[in-house]
């Protein structure tokens, strides 16, 4: 299953949102540092009151996405485009804080950084944001994306793990992967 990783939310009322969108889209969420009791968010968890029950919490930004395979950060104009970006079948979700987003340390963590395409405004409630990636993110990861018998594979053509790690920051779409395997068993 995939993971939102919420970063020191500051509004309950947001987290309990996030909370109905994980069940939703299929996620589970993982909370660092939350600046208010969890009970706070159950008001707009509506049925999603187990994921608020499930939640695990953690002191440290790395260590919530220490066992994540793929952790996709977000950040107005920073990365590459939402439109661009193709997520794998295993790829989570870092949102930061309502006030200000992930630091550049946190987004030193992530995989790859995207940023979703507004008018002119390009700050989004953590919410909507977390709204626009975790549905974008549940579709594709239905329709493509490399999966863990593609990466098994991949395991046991590279033997480089400095190469296998630039392969799959390339993040490359299910298609391309394939193609690239089919190339390095030849």
């Amino acid at each position: 299953m995939n993971t939102l990783v919420l970063v020191e939310p500051e509004i309950p009322e947001n987290t309990g949102f996030i909370a109905r969108l994980c069940e939703n889209f299929e996620f589970d969420l993982r909370i660092v540092n939350p600046e208010f009791n969890l009970e706070e968010a159950r008001k707009t968890a509506s049925n999603a009151q187990q994921k608020i029950r499930d939640v695990r919490i953690y002191e440290e930004t790395s260590d919530a996405i220490e066992d994540l395979d793929f952790v996709v950060g977000t950040k107005p104009g920073r990365g590459i485009s939402l439109q661009s970006f193709e997520p794998r079948s295993d790829t989570s979700i870092m949102v930061g804080r309502e006030s200000s987003g992930l630091t550049n340390e946190e987004l030193e963590l992530c995989d790859a950084i995207v940023h979703i395409q507004t008018g002119g405004y390009d700050s989004l409630n953590q919410s909507h944001a977390a709204s626009i990636l975790m549905h974008r993110f549940f579709v594709e990861s239905k329709q493509k994306g490399i999966n863990q018998g593609q990466i098994a594979v991949l395991d046991s053509l590279i033997q480089q793990p400095k190469l296998k790690e630039l392969v799959l920051r390339s993040n490359p779409s299910k298609g391309e992967l394939e193609h690239l395997l089919g190339q390095l068993k030849d």
